[in-house]
């Protein structure tokens, strides 16, 4: 039997947050796709609770591309592998706007600036109504979710299988 990928996803937002309820839906279909997901739900986490995470891979949300890019920094000195990624205010990512991405495995980094529509999502005003966007929100988290767990080599393809 084949034991599942531990991964930490950690967020700005509040445990409570519509945007939360969000991305524990998403990660609940992990378990059977192969990735145990726990959370973190705090602003900004110390240098040193980044070397504390027993999970050795990481996906960060942050609503500003400096404490995204000082995450993934932190993140691969410390040996982790996934990445950390800035868009909506909101929720971590825009289905509208430009996400900035802040990969690092190790002590190699490198950053990717996406659309939603990159991985054939629709464009969906930040501005639109919480029902409008939930299920590709959804579709989204558990694909980046995927792609950090290393469960797909790309993310177009962990957005794929994100979506079913």
């Amino acid at each position: 039997m084949t034991r599942n990928t531990s991964l930490r996803v950690w967020v700005f937002f509040k445990e409570e947050s519509h945007a939360a309820v969000l991305l524990k839906k998403a990660a609940q279909l992990l378990h059977e796709m192969g990735v145990d997901v726990s959370f973190s739900f705090e602003e900004e986490p110390s240098e040193e609770e980044i070397e504390q995470i027993k999970e050795n891979h990481i996906l960060a949300l942050f609503h500003n591309p400096e404490k995204a890019g000082r995450f993934a920094l932190l993140a691969g000195k410390a040996g982790k592998k996934g990445f950390a990624l800035s868009g909506s205010k909101a929720y971590g990512i825009s289905l509208a706007e430009g996400n900035i991405l802040s990969f690092f495995q190790k002590q190699e980094y490198h950053s990717a600036f996406a659309y939603a529509a990159d991985w054939a999502f629709p464009i969906i005003p930040d501005s639109a109504p919480a029902k409008e966007r939930a299920p590709f929100l959804i579709s989204i988290y558990r694909g980046l979710m995927l792609y950090a767990a290393g469960k797909e080599n790309t993310l177009l393809a962990a957005m794929d299988r994100g979506r079913r």
